[in-house]
């Protein structure tokens, strides 16, 4: 039997192997957003702390409430900007999500042509080793017919 040759197996161990970076680079920028959200989260509650050390001064240390809404109002900047950070980090991350699903389909369709070809291979076969047995059929009863005519 014939072996099967897929001529485009360079494009699919290609497709394979950009499948395999996209993959790591969102995995990359899944890890950059998570560390993200951790920080807005650990930013939220430094805010938090900030907003309840205003609000003690204002009721027991008049005198440090200057320095106290200084500090809120710094825990609230670096807040929208790690919030802002996030924001553009899941763009990113959707946009390598977007990359990974066209890798994948580039690949499947690679695969799939394969797959197809390879039906379509042993299929042929199946019908060239037919073709050969329906020959030797034909020629022995050729034979077996022409033997029994002479005797």
């Amino acid at each position: 039997m014939a072996r099967f040759l897929f001529r485009l197996e360079a494009s699919l161990r290609l497709a394979e192997q950009a499948l395999e970076t996209v993959q790591r680079k969102f995995a990359q920028e899944v890890q950059h957003w998570q560390a993200s959200v951790k920080a807005c989260a650990i930013q939220e509650k430094r805010l938090h702390e900030a907003q309840e050390g205003h609000r003690d001064a204002g009721r027991h240390r008049p005198e440090t409430l200057g320095s106290w809404q200084i500090f809120t109002l710094d825990q609230q900047r670096q807040l929208r900007q790690c919030e802002t950070e996030r924001q553009e980090q899941e763009v990113i991350m959707e946009q390598a999500r977007l990359d990974l699903g066209e890798a994948h389909r580039e690949v499947e369709k690679f695969r799939r042509l394969r797959e197809k070809q390879v039906k379509a291979f042993v299929w042929a076969e199946l019908q060239k080793d037919q073709k050969i047995l329906d020959e030797t059929g034909q020629i022995l009863h050729w034979r077996q017919r022409k033997q029994s005519l002479q005797n």
